[in-house]
């Protein structure tokens, strides 16, 4: 049986610690207790949000009037080259247990503060890697049916940050289980190490920031002409090798490094950092991010798309 709490403050449940409380909150540690609490959801004709590690969200102060579910844990296990991960499970911990495993192609998974759930919904990805480059298959609770099922990396609509799971909130992710190679279990620990070492130089870590506010800009965007958008701005020539603009180049261009809204300030490391000094409310994050855009839409004529999902507004 679940405990299903109400009135609960959300911001101790964020990395960010920015949100004002929950209607009602539970905690969910397998399919059977996420169904218990689903179905408490439409009983009481309530919405629903699956929180992960609270990382890449900006809930509302006014917080969230629908049943919070929170996801804990979860098993992680491997057989032969694929690695089956419950979505509750943080990243890291899916990546440690390849390098004991001996599985090669989830290094850069580390660089990932959140939950396999959350990373399969938003495609998360980081030093070249992506989730979609590795997923072999999703298994899904559908809540308007319900039932089970598993979806194909081509059923998941993976793109850009993007996935089929944010067009269908009903949808539930359980589990994911992952296509990996064998590789030697030092050279995987020392990738991991060394992906470790370089995301301590680049971002905030230990700080109250949910990650990246803004999504890169792909060079494919339909808005994006490159031929003319290097033409004007050759520093960007850099980036050709890359499949997007890197947005805290863009920022840090618009000289908004240290640019403050309230309680909330641009990164002086990695520009597409919003940190929380203390005390800042999501309101100061909207703020600051209005500010970004209209100063990179300014300089470089290019449309800041928001990677952070809001809850609540």
């Amino acid at each position: 049986m679940i405990e299903i709490k109400g009135n609960i403050p959300l911001a101790p449940y964020t990395i960010y610690k920015i949100g004002g409380p929950a209607r009602f909150l539970t905690q969910v540690k397998s399919s059977e207790e996420l169904k218990e609490a689903l179905d408490f959801a439409a009983t009481e004709g309530i919405s629903f949000f699956i929180l992960g590690a609270g990382s890449n969200v900006l809930i509302s102060d006014q917080g969230f009037n629908g049943l919070i579910v929170r996801m804990a844990g979860g098993e992680v296990s491997t057989d032969g080259e694929c690695l089956t991960v419950g979505a509750g499970a943080m990243m890291a911990r899916a990546v440690m247990e390849t390098a004991r495993s001996g599985l090669a192609g989830f290094e850069w998974g580390i660089g990932i503060p959140g939950t396999i759930g959350g990373s399969v919904r938003g495609n998360a990805g980081c030093f070249g890697g992506e989730m979609k480059d590795v997923i072999e298959s999703v298994e899904v609770f559908d809540t308007a049916k319900p039932a089970t099922s598993s979806l194909q990396p081509a059923a998941c609509e993976f793109t850009y940050r993007d996935s089929i799971f944010k067009r269908h909130p009903e949808w539930v992710i359980l589990s994911a289980t992952f296509k990996l190679q064998k590789g030697d279990p030092a050279a995987i620990q020392g990738e991991i190490r060394r992906i470790t070492a370089e995301r301590l130089t680049k971002q905030d870590i230990g700080a109250k920031s949910c990650g990246c506010i803004f999504k890169n800009i792909p060079w494919t965007r339909p808005d994006v002409n490159r031929g003319e958008l290097l033409a004007r701005f050759p520093e960007l020539a850099r980036f050709t090798d890359k499949p997007t603009i890197p947005v805290s180049f863009l920022i840090d261009a618009a000289a908004l490094k240290g640019r403050r809204a309230g309680r909330v300030v641009i990164s002086a490391k990695h520009a597409n950092f919003f940190v929380n000094e203390g005390g800042a409310g999501a309101e100061d994050v909207i703020a600051l991010a209005v500010i970004a855009k209209d100063a990179v839409l300014e300089k470089f004529g290019l449309e800041l798309e928001e990677e952070i999902q809001r809850i609540g507004f």
